[in-house]
């Protein structure tokens, strides 16, 4: 059998996050790269704040570094480029990578509108090149399970799907508002479209069709973020197999310290039964059903064992999510998330703000180009 052959991966972007972070105390997307069998990380790039690279040479000497990203392209022998970039700076990084044919990990969000993320659609289809988005939750094992007891009709048809996502502030004692994702020109949206998108992805997953259309109010209760982004949005939402979704994300929790600091769930539920997993929490699924095959035992608790792993997020059922992009690259296979589901999620958020704005229902319009 012919040995594979070993891919190497680029790192883009180190000061955006946690995710683009080399420090050991914060694991980012490298240290999972770092630890995959016929991987290799062999450079690391970052154009805006150049001092960050002094910080990839201690950590990992063994690759080269390079404050362009035209440098990088020209000059190194990669395969895939690992990509943390603002949703300003991105679209127009992928489209350089895309050009020369490199497949692209985007950690999200991936551009601040869909309009600015379409000339990358269009360049990843002309050029061939594979595109894995960073939305794991709906790769979370309670998800997983809960997508196939949905398929097997555990809950019967679909009514309705809500989602709350409540953080800490975006102010003084909480998240750092003078950071990139609390910013007009680098975010370009409030927390529907930072920390929302997450669940959208999942709740697109479990519903297994895309959202027609919406309904929202934002506003800035804390006041602090940079305007017009939000603190609060309310999003209401009609499937096309005719469910109902909310989702309630919110920057108002008053501390970063203990659990205080979240407050999430994502509920389910069908004619037949109901699904409830925080997933910040506790690591647990409460699940009722009513069909005749769980009437010895209607309402179950599915409790998970996440094995931690040095990587990002820190859990080993993330490191087999990225896995995947690996898997596809070398089998050739489609994705599990690629920029066209990314381009999906963002046109739902842009169809929210145009609500928020107009005070009316719209309808999603899902143009590809």
């Amino acid at each position: 059998m012919a040995q594979q052959k070993t891919l190497k991966v680029a790192s883009i972007g180190m000061s955006v996050g946690h995710a683009g972070t080399i420090g050991p105390a914060r694991k980012s997307f490298t240290y999972n790269w770092k630890q995959m069998e016929g991987v290799e990380v062999v450079a690391y790039c970052e154009e805006d704040k150049p001092e960050v690279l002094k910080e990839a040479e201690v950590h990992h000497p063994e690759a080269n570094v390079y404050t362009s990203v035209d440098e990088l392209i020209a000059k190194e022998d990669f395969d895939i480029a690992s990509v943390v970039l603002t949703p300003r700076d991105l679209p127009q990084v992928g489209i350089k990578l895309a050009r020369a044919g490199k497949h692209i990990f985007m950690d999200k969000q991936i551009a601040r509108t869909s309009s600015e993320l379409m000339p990358l659609v269009k360049e990843v289809r002309k050029n061939g090149v594979k595109t894995f988005i960073g939305y794991p939750w709906s790769y979370h094992p309670a998800m997983q399970d809960l997508k196939q007891m949905i398929g097997k009709g555990v809950f019967g048809k679909p009514l309705d799907i809500e989602s709350r996502q409540v953080f800490w502030k975006a102010a003084p004692g909480g998240r750092d508002p003078s950071t990139a994702p609390y910013l007009k020109d680098t975010e370009g949206r409030g927390v529907l479209h930072y920390v929302g998108c997450h669940h959208l992805e999942t709740m697109r997953f479990l519903m297994g069709c895309e959202i027609k259309s919406v309904q929202c109010m934002t506003g800035r209760p804390v006041g602090v973020i940079e305007e017009p982004l939000e603190d609060v949005a309310i999003m209401a939402m009609e499937y096309e197999n005719g469910s109902y979704g909310s989702i309630h994300a919110a920057y108002t929790k008053p501390s970063v310290l203990g659990p205080q600091g979240y407050d999430s769930a994502l509920v389910y539920r069908g004619l037949e039964g109901w699904a409830n997993w925080a997933p910040v929490g506790d690591h647990k699924m409460e699940v009722f059903s009513a069909i005749p095959e769980w009437s010895g035992s209607p309402e179950r608790i599915f409790e998970y064992s996440l094995p931690a792993f040095a990587g990002y997020g820190k859990v080993k059922w993330m490191h087999t999510w990225l896995m995947h992009f690996i898997e596809a690259i070398r089998d050739d296979k489609p994705t599990y998330l690629t920029v066209e589901d990314g381009l999906k999620i963002l046109q739902s958020i842009d169809a929210a703000y145009e609500s928020a704005e107009t005070g009316k229902r719209v309808e999603v319009n899902y143009d590809i180009g």
